[in-house]
C-alpha cells in the first residue's frame, strides 16, 4: 500500500472528518516524519503536496481526503495557504 494516498471522500468519509479539529498553514516547505499514527486530513482551501525520501510526490487541493501512514518520513510543502480537518487512525 502507498505510504500516502490522495482521494475524493465519500460521504460518509466527508461527514466524519468535518466534525474534527482543523489544522491552518502558511506557505512554508519543511520536513516531517509521522509517528505511529495514521493521519487522514479533508482539505476544505489550499494545496499543497507531500514528496518522499524517494521523490514520489503527492499533490492535494480543496476537497481532497489524503491518509499519512505511520513513520512516513516527507517533506511538506503548502503552495497555497491551506486549512485542513483531521483524525489520527480513522477507521474506513
Amino acid at each position: 500500500m502507498e505510504p500516502i494516498i490522495v482521494r475524493k471522500p465519500t460521504k460518509e468519509q466527508e461527514d466524519l472528518l468535518r466534525k474534527q479539529p482543523v489544522w491552518e498553514h502558511d506557505i512554508e516547505t519543511w520536513k516531517a516524519e509521522y509517528d505511529d499514527r495514521c493521519e487522514t486530513f479533508l482539505v476544505i482551501s489550499g494545496k499543497g503536496s507531500i514528496q518522499l525520501e524517494d521523490g514520489r510526490k503527492y499533490n492535494f487541493a480543496s476537497g481532497d481526503l489524503v491518509t499519512c501512514k505511520p513513520h512516513t518520513k516527507c517533506v511538506w510543502t503548502v503552495d497555497e495557504y491551506i486549512k485542513k480537518h483531521y483524525i489520527f487512525d480513522m477507521k474506513f
